[in-house]
Parts: structure tokens; C-alpha cells; sequence
């Protein structure tokens, strides 16, 4: 689930796709990347609100698999 903060360049409430700002601002989740794209090029701010990592989680380290045995 992704969330952005969205400012407008002006003040003012108004309906984009499925994003509603009011007073030039709006926190929106999951908006499409349609709505993304028109709000970035018509000169709205769309900033990430958490970013999730790309990956498995950060608290183990990616290894080996433990070893069955000592060879000798």
C-alpha cells in the first residue's frame, strides 16, 4: 500500500480521479499511476508518505542455508 502527500499549485478543492484535495492538499493511498502521472505534470508536489523496501525484511541477514554436517 503506498501513500503520497499531494499539494496543488494553488489553493482551492477539487476532484482528480479518485484523489480529493481540499485547500490545495490531500493525502491519498494507493492512487493510480494514471492519476500520478497527470497530477506530477500539471505542477502538483507527490511525495511518498513511507516507502517499503524492496526485499525481505532487514532484521536477518540473507546466508546460507546451515550446514547438515562436518565433513572430514
Amino acid at each position: 500500500m503506498a501513500r503520497y502527500a499531494i499539494t496543488a499549485p494553488h489553493d482551492g478543492d477539487e476532484q482528480i480521479g479518485d484523489v480529493t484535495l481540499t485547500e490545495g492538499r490531500a493525502t491519498a493511498t494507493d492512487p493510480g499511476e494514471g492519476v500520478l502521472l497527470y497530477l506530477r505534470r500539471h505542477g502538483y508536489s507527490v511525495e511518498p508518505l513511507d516507502e517499503e523496501p524492496d526485499g525481505p525484511p532487514d532484521d536477518k541477514p540473507a546466508g546460507r542455508s546451515p550446514a547438515r554436517g562436518k565433513r572430514g
